[in-house]
């Protein structure tokens, strides 16, 4: 249930779209409980928010969100891949290649769900090396509540978005064990697509795209993904 409404949201159901409990629940054949629990997790991810008296909807895409969310993810992920990095041994580098690789690839086919899917596990075998499981669950809540943002930055940037130069300064950094470089990397890359992002929802001269204002429109160009 929570996976179905939140795999809509993030590829693309328009922002400020009613999430009607009895439709939802009639769409899914169950009851109207489940799908509480499931909107309740969603607003806690910030993908849903609920008004008294007037129910549920796709959250808004804002500017100041992604701003938190990607200034708390270099602090949490940069703790992860600076403490992770010297851990990583030779069989955990070689999954990080395999990972990469097919991240460019990726990139080369604009397969937006591969990307996100290599990157993660790219990333992963760094962050648990750190050997901290509770900041790798953080780091995982701040990707999630993220994602939508990512698709929205492809949609806005094109292929300028998908990049892997930053992921092979990052591999770079972790086969040196140089925790403060893999940091800085994945830090660069955090703040390229914050940039994106910034042009995207506010619709700079560079990317003349809609803003959070319009949902229909903001729908129409995730969905292309």
């Amino acid at each position: 249930m929570y996976e179905a409404l939140r795999d809509q949201i993030i590829h693309g159901l328009a922002p400020l779209t009613p999430l009607r409990l009895n439709h939802l629940a009639a769409s899914l054949a169950v009851s109207t409980m489940p799908v509480r629990v499931a909107l309740r997790r969603l607003e806690s991810e910030g993908l849903v928010t609920t008004l008294p008296r007037r129910g549920s909807r796709v959250a808004p895409l804002r500017v100041e969100d992604i701003e938190e969310i990607q200034m708390m993810r270099s602090r949490i992920e940069g703790l992860a891949a600076r403490t992770g990095a010297p851990n990583v041994d030779e069989v955990g580098l070689a999954e990080m290649r395999r990972h990469l690789a097919s991240l460019q690839k990726s990139i080369k086919s604009k397969d937006i769900d591969g990307y996100v899917a290599h990157l993660r596990a790219f990333e992963d075998v760094c962050y648990q090396a750190s050997g901290w499981p509770r900041l790798t669950r953080m780091v995982e809540d701040l990707r999630r509540s993220a994602e939508r943002y990512l698709r929205i930055a492809v949609a806005g940037g094109g292929d300028s978005v998908l990049t892997s130069r930053f992921w092979e300064r990052f591999y770079d950094a972790v086969e040196a064990k140089d925790g403060a470089a893999a940091e800085g990397a994945l830090n660069e890359a955090l703040m390229w697509t914050l940039e994106w992002i910034r042009e995207y929802l506010t619709g700079s001269d560079q990317n003349p795209v809609p803003n959070a204002n319009k949902p229909q429109r903001v729908a129409k160009a995730t969905t292309k993904q």
